[in-house]
């Protein structure tokens, strides 16, 4: 079973088995989509990298200092510019890039703060003292701050 399978069963456990756009099935989908494509809950340092790289490295900033807001979905398009993470995401869920987008806004942050608050990785994306979780207890925590 991939990580994406697993994901979509504890989602449908967790919300019943609905999906309505843009809610919280859609959100969990992409998380587990984005876990999958970074590697794992190790590649959050390889996120934050590409938000530095692409100029967006103040809201890795809001983020690490417990900003997580929602991100317009302009600036995570932006902000992952030339990773491919929103085309295959899409490709792994089945969802837009419009709905990966707008999910990705509402995940990422909540993502890489989990990362950086738990010493998992640095503001930087360098790994942190302590190390990754493992992905389903780190898409459990997520998922639990979406419901």
């Amino acid at each position: 079973m991939s990580i994406f399978d697993a994901v979509t069963n504890l989602v449908s456990g967790l919300s019943g088995g609905g999906n309505s756009e843009g809610g919280a099935g859609d959100h969990s989908a992409v998380a587990g989509g984005l876990l999958q494509e970074l590697g794992g809950a190790g590649g959050i340092g390889n996120l934050i990298q590409s938000f530095q790289q692409n100029g967006a490295g103040n809201l890795v900033s809001q983020i690490a200092s417990g900003n997580t807001s929602a991100i317009d979905p302009n600036q995570i398009e932006s902000a992952l510019a030339g990773t491919g993470i929103i085309d295959n995401v899409a490709a792994r869920t089945g969802l837009s890039a419009d709905q990966i987008k707008s999910s990705l806004g509402t995940v990422v942050p909540l993502l890489i703060n989990h990362g950086i608050s738990n010493g998992h990785v640095t503001a930087d994306g360098q790994p942190g003292s302590a190390p990754a979780p493992d992905t389903g207890s780190l898409l459990t925590s997520i998922l639990g701050k979406l419901a």
